[in-house]
């Protein structure tokens, strides 16, 4: 019974001089996990928003008004749609029209043509650089992308859908204008 008693003593000091180390390496693993998860989260594009408002001004470029030409991104691909739940898939599309919007509101405001047909019936030639180079119509075409992306991505799921009415009622939803 005593050698019982000393082989548990024998263990605990083990146990208690080990600790540290035991300790020490769940906080390696912890920073290792960490790293992995900010090293996946690079090859993913993540969605921010801006703060609100909630009034007009969340529609002006305040910005560019100031004369500041901030540099702006790329259309969202297929690809990377494909891998968004459907939740940041439908954040990702409110974004796109609350940009969209803003654009249109600095386009209308300097009255930059939207479209090549609009421009042609406002008396500019095709090819103006002072219309085609605009920050905000270069912008607009890339949020328009990425709408019709989000489109064609949200149709696809929908034609996945084994339950045609299901199938019928997302389709009814992505299409309505």
């Amino acid at each position: 019974c005593i050698n019982l008693i000393y082989q548990c003593l024998e263990l605990k000091t083990l146990f208690n001089t080990m600790l540290p180390q035991i300790q020490g390496f769940c906080k390696t693993l912890s920073f290792k996990k960490q790293i992995l998860r900010s090293s996946i989260s690079t090859f993913q594009r993540t969605i921010s928003s801006s703060n609100t408002c909630k009034d007009l001004r969340e529609f002006i470029d305040w910005s560019s008004r100031e004369g500041i030409n901030e540099s702006y991104g790329r259309a969202w691909t297929r690809e990377e749609l494909r891998l968004k739940s459907w939740d940041d898939v439908h954040k990702l599309w409110y974004l796109s029209i609350k940009e969209r919007n803003l654009l249109l509101t600095e386009m209308s405001w300097k009255k930059i043509p939207k479209t090549a047909d609009e421009q042609r019936a406002c008396g500019y030639n095709i090819g103006n650089s002072e219309v085609e180079n605009d920050p905000h119509r270069l912008r607009y075409t890339e949020v328009l992308q990425t709408l019709d992306n989000i489109k064609r991505v949200l149709r696809e799921r929908a034609m996945a859908e084994a339950s045609k009415p299901r199938r019928a009622e997302l389709l009814s939803i992505i299409n309505a204008k």
